[in-house]
């Protein structure tokens, strides 16, 4: 007969390992406690407005795939193969996919291009423009190319689009990125790439040449994600709608990184109301008429534009050069974001800016869900879970309501 010895035997034992037992206990809820708390706390700080949405440009971010990928037999792009005829459509807009990123992310632009291709591309196919502030490789190309049967383009940003100025006081930025990288929470704190990023953005994407033909632009960032299939064209709804910016989550930017570009944006549109449009969203921006700042954006690792609206807004540019001449690109971290988020708040007719609430879409841990009792839902097949949306599951930190506050404003009688 099988005897069985305990591990401890004597009662002294016993006890050393009941009490061993509960530190581990108490240790193991004690940081899971903590990690809960840290998470609430980067949060509340705003990380996730932000947090690599441009891991693509950072100097400091790894590679994705540290191993070289082989195209020979390159992706398993299976799942965008049919062998049943597909729908054809006789319209298409005059739009593209846009794509910032270096050759080391081809792992992460791969994966987001599969999500694209396989939601909705594959039947559309609309171009691909990839940007880099280098020339890209023959990998790069090979591999992006051979996911799409679309057209890909491939070019290089002007160095000066790219770098930071000359006019910049070095001494005042380096200073200012020290103390801004002593606050916690603070991300790509010390990174002169992401402001970059971040100025081009800004002011020079849509004077690219390889943009110069088209009209839409849809901006893709490495590793993004859609759960849901996009039953339609959002390209064609912009277009028919007359919309010029669209845009699925909306977040606060965080404090710490923009403390003047309130203050300098008013500057410049109380010298320059003649921009303001009178159908605009101020209230998105601003609960008071200007006195302060929401800190709401609109989340521009997605967003749907009219390029001809950038290029043609005089009040956008002068706003632009007023915020380049000001240097809160590098004195601070003035993102892209906020610069979007005020500027087409405030220059475009609110009635032509759409939040796409039915599309899902998610990123670095935030995403939006289509409510599973709308039809958007059931036609888009989902695998997203409504439950961890931005309006559910982190309500606190969404500006769904003050863009909706902002559309509920009653226009002004013209007459």
């Amino acid at each position: 007969m099988a005897s069985y010895s305990p591990l401890f035997s004597s009662p002294a034992a016993r006890w050393k390992q009941l009490v061993l037992s509960k530190r581990i206990t108490i240790a193991a809820i004690f940081t899971l406690f903590s990690l809960l708390v840290l998470s609430e706390v980067f949060l509340e700080r705003g990380i996730s407005s932000r947090i690599l949405s441009t891991l693509s440009l950072s100097s400091n971010s790894p590679s994705l795939n540290d191993s070289p990928l082989s195209c020979s037999n390159p992706f398993d792009v299976s799942s965008l193969q049919h062998n049943t005829p597909r729908p054809t459509y006789p319209r298409k807009a005059n739009a593209t996919f846009l794509t910032l990123a270096r050759n080391s992310d081809l792992a992460g632009v791969i994966h987001s291009m599969k999500q694209v291709e396989g939601r909705f591309n594959r039947d559309r196919q609309y171009p691909w423009v990839f940007l880099n502030d280098e020339p890209f490789t023959e990998e790069f190309i090979r591999c992006t190319s051979a996911v799409t049967s679309a057209k890909t383009y491939y070019g290089q940003m002007p160095r000066e689009q790219w770098v930071q100025p000359d006019f910049i006081d070095e001494e005042k930025a380096t200073k200012a990125r020290k103390a801004l990288s002593r606050i916690k929470g603070v991300f790509y704190a010390e990174s002169v790439s992401y402001r970059n990023m971040c100025r081009f953005y800004s002011g020079f994407f849509y004077k690219q040449a390889l943009l110069r033909d088209f009209k839409y632009y849809w901006r893709v960032e490495p590793d993004i994600n859609y759960r849901c299939e996009i039953e339609y064209d959002p390209f064609l709804y912009m277009e028919d709608n007359n919309k010029a910016y669209g845009f699925t989550i909306s977040v606060p930017e965080q404090k710490e990184t923009t403390p003047t570009l309130w203050d300098t944006s008013m500057e410049f549109f109380n010298k320059n109301p003649q921009y303001l449009h009178p159908n605009n969203a101020m209230r998105f921006a601003s609960k008071d008429g200007g006195k302060t700042w929401t800190r709401c954006t609109y989340w521009t690792n997605f967003e749907i534009g009219d390029l001809d609206f950038f290029r043609g807004s005089e009040g956008y540019n002068k706003y632009f050069e007023h915020l380049e001449a000001a240097g809160g690109f590098y004195y601070e971290r003035w993102g892209d974001a906020p610069m979007h988020g005020i500027a087409i708040s405030l220059l475009l007719d609110r009635d032509r800016i759409h939040h796409f609430d039915d599309i899902a879409y998610e990123h670095t841990g935030w995403e939006q869900c289509p409510n599973p009792s709308t039809p958007a839902y059931e036609r888009g097949r989902c695998s997203c879970d409504y439950g961890n949306s931005m309006d559910v599951k982190w309500k606190r930190y969404s500006c769904k309501a003050d863009f909706n506050a902002a559309l509920a404003i009653p226009r002004i009688n013209s007459e």
